[in-house]
């Protein structure tokens, strides 16, 4: 291993030295980091826009200067799925990924379960180490009005958590308020959901803040940009109601759905061969439910074990779903 080569996330030694910083703060200043590392700030720029490209990085929903790393468990699986696809790139080590992940969750653990936060950026934060296990569906809520309207690098405009979410089989809907559509963070969201055919529906008024995942757990914001993790029963089935009542009143936003007509994105088919090799079903199975042929299947199968440091298609299934991919 060159000495330009860090431990097998996929990174070069100085990018993942960012990354590592950026989990150890809420967000930081490029000026910050080029102080403590001592390395010129256009370099950190550099570094700052790799990791911002591979998925590592968001604009701090705070501070429009800053940025803040993207929890592990949503960022390395999300690398790691990328690189599987790029054959001349660096890959990120499964084992590694996992390794990483669960560190960094023990420590983090070790401060206590984050059940409230103040500011954007923590409900984002929240919000990553929820998605990792959602089932079924995730549902946006997000009211219009300066205050309330995301920004970059607020979570309801977070790809990587859209994409956790995707990878895992569940469904995404948001529900936003016309006026956040003004916002051009807000329109190129719109645009990518809308290419995973899944695009926002626009109604008015939205009267609250709110992620719901599976029905059973919710971060709500207040206007203030106060997060709280709620998980009592009648708080829930009112979210659930109202997130129920207004998406069936809400419209498709039009400008993303007519965009999208051309440009749709399938899941990637090497995602969906390993979440049904995970469930179990033979390579003949895959091929019919995909459409494709078993010797195209028996290739995917075959790279994805490559990739996974795995000995056997169950093997590989398992670790897929341990790393986060599926």
């Amino acid at each position: 291993m060159g000495d330009d080569t860090g431990i097998g996330l996929g990174l070069d030694k100085r990018a993942e030295l960012v990354y590592r910083k950026l989990l150890l703060g809420p967000r930081w200043r490029p000026h910050e980091l080029s102080r403590d590392f001592g390395w010129p700030e256009a370099e950190i720029n550099a570094i700052l826009a790799t990791l911002r490209a591979d998925g590592l990085a968001s604009s701090s929903g705070d501070d429009p200067k800053a940025v803040r790393g993207i929890e592990p468990c949503v960022a390395l699986p999300t690398l790691l799925a990328r690189r599987m696809r790029e054959a001349n790139t660096a890959q990120a080590g499964p084992v590694m990924v996992e390794r990483f992940v669960r560190l960094h969750e023990r420590a983090t653990d070790r401060l206590g379960p984050v059940t409230q936060g103040t500011g954007r950026d923590e409900a984002s934060t929240m919000v990553e180490r929820l998605i990792t296990r959602v089932e079924k569906d995730i549902v946006f809520l997000v009211p219009g009005g300066s205050a309330s309207d995301p920004a970059d690098g607020a979570f309801e405009l977070s790809r990587p958590i859209a994409d956790m979410a995707l990878r895992r089989g569940a469904t995404v809907r948001s529900i936003w308020a016309p006026s956040a559509l003004r916002s051009p963070a807000c329109a190129r969201h719109a645009q990518w959901l809308a290419e995973q055919e899944m695009p926002p529906r626009s109604v008015s008024p939205i009267p609250i803040r709110a992620m719901i995942m599976d029905g059973t757990t919710a971060v709500v914001v207040s206007e203030d940009n106060r997060a709280r993790l709620v998980w009592a029963a009648p708080e829930l089935e009112w979210l659930n109601s109202v997130a129920e009542r207004l998406w069936e009143r809400g419209m498709p936003v039009r400008q993303a759905a007519g965009r999208a007509s051309y440009t749709k994105t399938r899941r990637p088919r090497s995602e969906i061969v390993l979440r049904l090799l995970a469930e179990g079903l033979t390579d003949d199975a895959i091929a019919r439910r995909l459409g494709c042929s078993v010797r195209t299947v028996r290739n995917d199968v075959a790279s994805a074990m490559t990739a996974l440091n795995a000995r056997s298609r169950f093997q590989a299934g398992v670790r897929a779903m341990q790393v986060g991919l599926i």
